[in-house]
């Protein structure tokens, strides 16, 4: 089953385009929709997305049910799927439900910002308590860095160490002196760097191309 389900996953992968969402039934009142995605290639599936849930729900005649979120949608996700005997999924419904996460993935990175006047976006998952750091004040913080597809370059988070650094003193990227400056101990937010305030045209390295926009998860840890 497992060598099946793949070939005919990577087989229509290619076929697959967005269409609008006009066949979804109504979610429930505590399941706020971010964003639908079905494609007329698979009928009237459907899949509706929150960003405060750890479900999406799935349209199969004419109901929802629920599936489980997966941080990282590999090949252990989708065969568990499809060895899942109480909600039958299908070859055909492993396909979309690969490229809708795909496509939600993206989506919810560009969710929820308010920009500053630098174009900065600040996505506030956590307030914080306490005081702001002021410059020159070491501030210790844990993060992972992401690219605008998805594709994640760095984690302090993966490593086990945090990372500390003096604000506003030009040691980060503007992007990281400007957000970081606004957050209090135990915040966690999102930034949305914008190419002028990470790397520029010259992007870094080989994990960062010229003109990236990049995204940041940070955790505010302290300061002294």
């Amino acid at each position: 089953m497992k060598k099946s389900i793949l070939v005919i996953l990577f087989a229509c992968i290619a076929q697959l385009s967005f269409a609008q969402c006009d066949n979804c039934p109504k979610a429930p009142e505590n399941f706020k929709v971010d964003y639908c995605y079905s494609d007329a290639l698979f009928g009237d599936l459907c899949a509706q997305f929150s960003e405060k849930k750890e479900y999406f729900l799935l349209k199969r005649k004419k109901k929802n049910i629920q599936i489980k979120m997966a941080d990282e949608v590999d090949e252990k996700y989708l065969v568990g799927l499809a060895k899942n005997k109480k909600m039958k999924v299908s070859a055909l419904e492993i396909v979309f439900i690969q490229d809708a996460l795909k496509k939600w993935t993206k989506e919810k990175m560009n969710i929820g910002y308010i920009f500053t006047d630098s174009g900065l976006g600040i996505k506030m998952l956590e307030e914080g308590s306490g005081e702001l750091p002021t410059k020159g004040q070491e501030v210790e913080v844990h993060y992972k860095g992401m690219l605008e597809d998805g594709t994640q370059f760095d984690s302090s988070i993966d490593r086990g160490t945090t990372f500390k650094f003096p604000i506003g003193t030009g040691r980060v990227i503007k992007g990281w002196d400007e957000g970081i400056a606004k957050l209090k101990p135990g915040a966690k937010v999102w930034l949305k760097i914008p190419s002028e305030l990470g790397y520029g045209k010259r992007g870094a390295g080989r994990s960062i191309p010229p003109n990236a926009i990049l995204y940041f998860y940070v955790e505010m840890i302290g300061f002294k």
